[in-house]
Parts: structure tokens; C-alpha cells; sequence
């Protein structure tokens, strides 16, 4: 079967009635349908994740929960743009597309991002650990002047499925007071504000704090994205990224430590 066009936002029609996507300008996509075997693959990869959440955070869990079929899509995205229509695996096996839930390595996944690794973010290498200043820029994704793009090394590509209001804060009361997103294609969208009740643990006794974010994100190879944010205070902050990322089986063959 050979990759077709798709309209995004008829692709996510279904999708949209009960999430927000942001699309960045982009307005058609190449999708291939998953087949039932690579459907259980994706399901299993995300059912593997909700385990611990639903044990650590129910809220966060829900989250998850609610991008499944957003996942899927991001899935049939990935087979469709990596070449030669790989199968979708979990686990990922040689020649084949991989599923798992966003780690640091494969958004930072080289220590000095360059325009063949364009893995441009505010992140420290192997860590969800953003320094914040107050009022200075910061970025989860690009770095001010080069935009961010997924892995587009051959045999290495990957793509990032971030979830809507998929950005976490850990053990610190939140640092950030606004936020912006714009693309290679599209600049004309300003700020949005962090919630006013940020600041509340989202679950009693629990330091783990959600931000409201614009929409979902399908991070590809080709296109470029940039997410600013803007921080009240000074500190380190944990800043961990709930998701998925779908790779050629060769951008995650083994255990992974950036160096």
C-alpha cells in the first residue's frame, strides 16, 4: 500500500472531538494505515505505560489514556514518513518501527545539536531538567534561532507524540508563567498564560503539577517547531514530557546514554 495524503485535520477529526491538536500551519500529512497486529503493538506499548501512572497519578494517567487513538494516527504518520513502510513493533525489532513513551534521550538524543541533529531544547543531555532564570527564555523545543525537528539520520528517524497538556513539573513549586508555539510554517499564533491554579499539586500530597498547553504535537523530521517558555523564577526545574515516540528500529537499538 502506498502512503496517501491526508488532510490533518480530517485525519484527527475523531481525534479533535475530544482533544486539541496544534497543528502549526501544517495542513496535509502522509498516513498508512496500521494493520490489527500493528494496532495490539501500539496498544500494548501504551497499556505497558499506563501501569505505573495509573499507580503513581490517576490524573496523569487519564491524560495518557485520552491520546490513545491520537497515538495510533502518530503511528500510521510514522510508517507512512519513514522510508520503506516498516512494520510498527512493540518491542522494536530490526527493520521495524518501535513504540515507547518519551524519554530524555530520544528529544535530547545528541549532546550538541547541530543541523544534521537538530535536537535543539533547553533540556540537559539524559535529563528532564530544564535551568530556568527568571524572565529570560527558556525551550522545550528549538533554542530561539534553529527549530526543533525529530531524528532525520537514515535508518534513525523518529517522531515525537506530545500529549496536550502533556508538560509536567516535578518536586518544585511551577516555574512558568507563559508559553509560545510557533513553526517554520506558521508564526502568527502569540502567548497563552499557565493556569492561575498551576501551583496546586494535581493530586493531594503529590509535588506533580500539569500545565495547559495549546494542543497536542506531532513532531516529524521534516518540519520544524519551536515552544518557547517564560519563567517566573530562577531554579532547576524537572520538566518531564508525557508522550510517545515512534523510531526506526536503529535510533533505539539498545539502552541509551547520550555521551
Amino acid at each position: 500500500m502506498s502512503a496517501t495524503s491526508y488532510k490533518l485535520r480530517n485525519l484527527f477529526k475523531e481525534e479533535e472531538a475530544k482533544i486539541a491538536i496544534f497543528y502549526g500551519g501544517r495542513e496535509d500529512i502522509e498516513y498508512l494505515p496500521l494493520t490489527n497486529d500493528e494496532r495490539a503493538a501500539v496498544d500494548k506499548a501504551v497499556d505497558q505505560a499506563l501501569i505505573p501512572l495509573r499507580k503513581v497519578s490517576p490524573t496523569i494517567a487519564s491524560t495518557y489514556e485520552l491520546h490513545r487513538s491520537f497515538f495510533q494516527k502518530c503511528a500510521g504518520i510514522a510508517k507512512a514518513k519513514f522510508p520503506g513502510q516498516k512494520t510498527v513493533q512493540f518491542p522494536s525489532q530490526a527493520g521495524g518501527i518501535g513504540a515507547i513513551p518519551l524519554i530524555p534521550q530520544a528529544v535530547k538524543w545528541a549532546v550538541t545539536p547541530s543541523a544534521t541533529d537538530p535536537c535543539y531544547t533547553s533540556y540537559k543531555t539524559n535529563s528532564w531538567d530544564i535551568d530556568l532564570t527568571a524572565g529570560t527564555a527558556a525551550y522545550i523545543l528549538g533554542d530561539g534561532t534553529n527549530f526543533y525537528k525529530a531524528s532525520l539520520t537514515a535508518e534513525k528517524h523518529s517522531l515525537l507524540a506530545i500529549c496536550w497538556n502533556g508538560l509536567l513539573e516535578l518536586g518544585s513549586t511551577p516555574r512558568l508563567g507563559q508559553m509560545r508555539i510557533w513553526t517554520q510554517a506558521e508564526t502568527k499564533y502569540g502567548i497563552w498564560s499557565v493556569h492561575p491554579l498551576v501551583s496546586l499539586p494535581i493530586e493531594p500530597g503529590k509535588t506533580l503539577y500539569q500545565y495547559n498547553t495549546v494542543g497536542a504535537l506531532i513532531v516529524t523530521h521534516d518540519f520544524g517547531i519551536m515552544w518557547k517558555v517564560l519563567p517566573t523564577a530562577t531554579g532547576t526545574s524537572t520538566l518531564p514530557l508525557l508522550g510517545m515516540v515512534f523510531y526506526e528500529h536503529d535510533f533505539l537499538p539498545d539502552t541509551k546514554w547520550v555521551a
